[in-house]
């Protein structure tokens, strides 16, 4: 598995891990208690699927760096991951579980034109103010019926621009952990369709 170090405009280095595939990446943002290492294996599904995959490590986690930010501005992680691969020639789809969903919301919403698409797993809360200027780009929200981010999510579903979807799964899973359990096949089969569709 290759690796690239993207570098953010506050200079912050993000090591991040690249699959090389098709023409339409797909950045894997990691939540909190995770890191970037927990999303290789659905990386590896990607890129047998054709996909290009990004992991990055956000800042402060691994051998990334803080910027001058600071640690809260993942956003920027994001949008410098998804510079260098557009650089590399590739369209960009934004993936992220609960604080990566928030830092892939604030990311797009700072600069849409530089994503294809956005998917969130249960998300984090984003201001409305964010969630409304995500543009025009196709956006998939995942959630699972009983989980803590719940609520928080449909919040920023609703106060979303179309082209919009809302995929709530059983049980209380929350995001990363949705993928590692009982309904893993139905979560990569609601991407899989999204990223098809685009």
């Amino acid at each position: 598995m290759e690796q690239f170090i993207a570098k953010t405009t506050d200079g912050a280095e993000i090591e991040t891990y690249f699959l090389a595939g098709g023409p339409l990446a797909v950045i894997l943002c990691h939540g909190k208690a995770f890191d970037r290492d927990s999303f290789v294996p659905y990386g590896k599904t990607l890129q047998d699927e054709g996909y290009t995959v990004a992991i990055p490590n956000f800042r402060s986690y691994g051998s990334s760096t803080v910027g001058s930010l600071g640690t809260e501005a993942i956003e920027q992680d994001v949008l410098a991951v998804a510079t260098e691969l557009r650089h590399r020639g590739k369209s960009v789809v934004a993936l992220g579980a609960s604080r990566g969903g928030g830092a892939v919301l604030r990311a797009v919403a700072k600069n849409p034109q530089q994503f294809r698409a956005v998917i969130t797993w249960s998300t984090v809360a984003v201001p409305d103010e964010i969630a409304s200027h995500l543009g025009e780009i196709p956006k998939l929200f995942v959630v699972s019926e009983s989980e803590m981010m719940h609520d928080q999510t449909l919040a920023v579903f609703r106060e979303a621009p179309e082209p919009r979807m809302l995929k709530q799964m059983p049980g209380g899973r929350h995001a990363q952990k949705i993928w590692e359990g009982p309904d893993r096949e139905l979560i990569e089969q609601y991407v899989r369709e999204f990223l098809k569709s685009l």
